[in-house]
């Protein structure tokens, strides 16, 4: 996430000494259709909002993974002197996340302490982004050093890293200069030696690409080529799109070039992610441009046309919302909430398409219990409907009606609108 209109509009535009390479011990599935887990729905919480200080978030809706990013645990909160470690944010993380089990974590790494720049350290939370002092084609003694402590850490109520964190992030938005000034080829020597200090120590690790923003298919085709050349470091593809002023429908574009990027370099079975989104990433809040039913409609066509994107064999596995709290202010809970419960244990079969070139669009699915549904909508209003013979009945993704199911005849012509509506099969 950037910090201010001035931040955000670069990435808009972009868009201990082990010395050895490492090889991804990977436990990540290959890319492939896939039903969507739990974990695959993810949240974060910023730094200035109620659950960053302790208070776990109250919606309805309650996704299976956190992002600690944003949230005090960057590496220069954590670790503000030589040696000296402060790790009172994250106990707070480690000890909410014991109290909401099941929940998957995933830690972001970013911002280099003020004591080990090779820079000006000119933030106003005391962090850097150039890179470590002390880094070398070997990597950095101090951020090894960093890591081998953080991955070892319980709180002091017997919560620990090893045991709640599973997914690793290296380096949040690299291809931004506010959180990176370093060279691609600088960040891979700093993480080369510590991809093995964190698979030691954390069973059944996965580490994604540091997650670019902006669209940059060039930074990301010089990191897959690091990785191609010196080593596989990664088990995930990550990146950053929010949808800003645009609909998802158009967004989706964008989505589409980065996993072709992907493919092109030979990572097409390697899973992707979307790890943090949301409408305007200065406001965490949808256009004005939009009406309310607008805003809401497209937060569910966002997630959906991501989670069916077959590119490279599978759709997302994961998609994490940024501010957590803007599902409950901007009125989202309800269609979050039943998303996940239709959605969880369902299979995408292909992507979603206009088949007509037009603004109805279609996205084939197998519910969790076996049975073949369509998702459909109109992006631009109220339209008639007919769906194929075998599908008997259709509900709604919002809480307007209830999520009530209603049964449809034969050849029945439907209202569908902006808002996705789900129609179902009678086997």
């Amino acid at each position: 996430m950037r910090y201010s209109f001035a931040l955000a509009s670069l990435c808009m535009v972009c868009v201990l000494g082990i010395s050895f390479r490492s090889y991804a011990r990977s436990t990540a599935p290959p890319m492939g259709s896939h039903p969507i887990a739990p974990t695959n729905w993810g949240f974060e919480c910023v730094y200035d909002t109620d659950c960053a200080h302790g208070e776990w978030i109250a919606t309805k809706s309650q996704p299976g993974t956190v992002r600690l990013w944003d949230s005090g645990t960057q590496w220069s909160i954590l670790n503000p002197a030589a040696g000296t470690y402060d790790w009172k944010n994250l106990d707070t993380w480690l000890d909410l996340i014991a109290e909401h089990q099941p929940r998957a974590v995933m830690f972001t790494f970013g911002h280099v302490p003020c004591w080990i720049t090779s820079g000006e350290c000119t933030n106003w939370n005391n962090w850097s982004p150039d890179p470590p002092s002390d880094l070398t084609s070997s990597g950095s003694p101090s951020f090894n050093a960093f890591v081998t402590a953080l991955v070892q850490h319980c709180s002091p109520a017997g919560h620990c890293v090893k045991d709640y964190i599973k997914y690793w992030e290296m380096w949040n938005e690299a291809n931004n200069l506010p959180h990176w000034t370093g060279t691609p080829t600088q960040l891979y020597d700093m993480f080369a030696p510590v991809i093995p200090i964190i698979r030691n120590n954390i069973p059944d690790a996965i580490v994604s690409t540091p997650p670019i923003c902006g669209g940059d298919t060039s930074w990301m085709t010089s990191w897959m080529t690091l990785e191609n050349t010196n080593g596989r470091l990664s088990d995930y593809y990550g990146f950053h799109v929010y949808l800003e002023s645009v609909e998802p429908e158009t967004r989706i574009y964008m989505v589409e070039r980065m996993l072709a990027t992907k493919n092109t370099n030979g990572w097409t079975t390697t899973p992707w992610m979307n790890t943090e989104t949301n409408f305007i990433n200065t406001t965490d809040t949808c256009s004005t441009q939009f009406t309310k039913r607008e805003c809401q409609a497209q937060f569910v066509r966002w997630h959906v046309l991501q989670y069916a994107l077959q590119a490279g064999g599978g759709g997302a596995f994961h998609v994490g919302w940024y501010n957590w709290e803007t599902i409950r202010s901007g009125g989202y809970d309800t269609y979050y909430y039943t998303m996940m419960q239709w959605l969880t244990g369902a299979t995408f079969t292909a992507s979603c398409t206009d088949t007509d070139k037009g603004p109805v669009w279609t996205c084939p699915l197998t519910e969790a219990n076996g049975t073949q549904a369509l998702i459909v909508w109109n992006a631009t209003g109220d339209s008639r409907y007919k769906p194929a013979p075998e599908f008997v009945d259709y509900k709604y993704f919002n809480g307007t009606y209830g999520g009530a199911t209603k049964a449809i005849s034969q050849g029945q012509a439907t209202t569908i609108g902006m808002s996705p509506i789900m129609f179902e099969s009678g086997n």
